[in-house]
């Protein structure tokens, strides 16, 4: 079996977990090779791609498609050239979604998600296939051991801006008469966290005067790519919208946010802008409590980050959603939450701040648990079987 990895750049912040994928396919017996398709002359790189002759090659987020030019249309290299092109869909692939629409078409396209509502978005971008699902994991050769010190009490896990930031942004490069439709989906979205974009937008739609409806609908066919930049910018208002709330709850306590803050920080909150992973792991392997909010672009799954920051044995604060029981057990492995219940959150941030034992005792508890169930070797297994059943199945046609 012939398994190229294309890359763009190398594998670094989350990313970097899929090393892990590429040294599992090596000891399985594999022929890889790992292409950076960002450095040099693409023309190169698709030269020594062809000259390997994969059976499939794999890219995280549709990152490393590639097309041709034929017949006054783009074709997917994959079609062209008769390999399998997989795409591991770590996050929203409406936020990539330049490279799907260009492979709308394509057979030889195997897409796999993390979320699983993420299926809903390729086929609203026009992907026919069925993706598979794999659950988020870690390389634990890139993870750190955590501090005995635990001397940062209470953090965020960051980045963080000012939803009116956003807003005003939006509000100088869409129509006016859009605007409406941005506010009151991405409202409607912050106070349904676990709704998606797609089925929050054409609810909310469908409630504005038909006469708006028509022209907004005109205008998505006529130009698609900035109706799906629309999308997205209420998706990242929405998540801004819910981590300000919630920093705001905070307001006067003694936080640390890992990540830039973009707005004016509350009384007592500090941002630290780690330089690279590996400053980050130390921050989290030096906090006793870390507060994460989940961005509504993991609708459902449990997502990388919460991964890291439980393998680091900090007692994570995640707010709640109905998935959250398969991946972690409330109150036992995590500390759960409701987005706008202030007084719900204050209560918990206090007393574990005053119960440290507690609080450390459920961090490790989630760090066991990412040993025991987060780890990449079942995911290694599942892809490279799939990928021989489809070897089988195309030699015996």
């Amino acid at each position: 079996m012939r398994v190229a990895f294309l890359k763009v750049g190398e594998y670094e912040g989350l990313a970097r977990h899929f090393k892990a994928l590429v040294r599992s396919f090596k000891e399985k017996g594999a022929e890889v090779l790992e292409l950076n398709i960002a450095e040099g002359e693409l023309n190169e790189k698709v030269k020594e791609l062809l000259d390997f002759s994969p059976f499939f090659c794999i890219d995280l987020n549709a990152s490393g498609v590639i097309t041709v030019n034929q017949e006054d249309s783009k074709k997917a290299l994959s079609d062209a050239a008769g390999f399998v092109h997989v795409s591991i869909f770590t996050d929203e692939p409406l936020f990539n979604f330049p490279p799907l629409m260009d492979i709308s078409s394509a057979t030889n396209f195997l897409p796999i998600v993390c979320d699983l509502k993420y299926a809903d978005s390729l086929a609203f971008l026009g992907i026919k296939q069925i993706p598979s699902y794999i659950t988020p994991f870690l390389d634990l050769q890139q993870m750190k051991e955590p501090s005995i010190e635990r001397n940062i009490n209470l953090a965020f896990f960051g980045p963080a801006i000012d939803p009116n930031i956003i807003a005003n942004h939006v509000a100088q490069s869409v129509k006016q008469e859009f605007l409406g439709v941005f506010f009151e989906v991405g409202d409607f979205m912050f106070r349904n966290p676990e709704v998606h974009i797609l089925q929050a937008h054409d609810y909310i739609l469908s409630m504005f005067n038909p006469n708006l409806q028509e022209e907004y609908i005109k205008w998505k066919q006529e130009k698609p790519q900035e109706f799906l930049t629309f999308l997205n910018q209420i998706s990242l208002y929405a998540t801004a919208k819910k981590r300000w709330f919630l920093l705001s709850f905070l307001d006067g306590m003694e936080l640390k946010i890992f990540g830039e803050v973009q707005g004016e920080l509350f009384e007592g909150h500090q941002s630290i802008v780690p330089q690279n992973w590996n400053e980050l792991l130390d921050l989290l392997g030096q906090s006793l409590i870390v507060i994460t909010s989940y961005p509504h672009s993991v609708p459902t799954g449990i997502g990388f980050v919460p991964l890291e920051v439980a393998c680091m044995g900090c007692a994570m604060f995640v707010d709640y959603r109905a998935t959250l029981p398969g991946f972690f057990n409330p109150e036992e492995e995590v500390i759960t939450y409701l987005p706008l219940d202030r007084a719900e959150i204050e209560e918990k941030v206090l007393y574990y701040l005053d119960n440290p034992d507690e609080a450390l005792e459920i961090g490790e508890r989630a760090r066991q648990k990412v040993f025991e169930r987060y780890t990449p070797q079942d995911r290694a297994d599942f892809l490279y079987e799939l990928f021989s059943n489809i070897l089988k199945t195309s030699q015996q046609s």
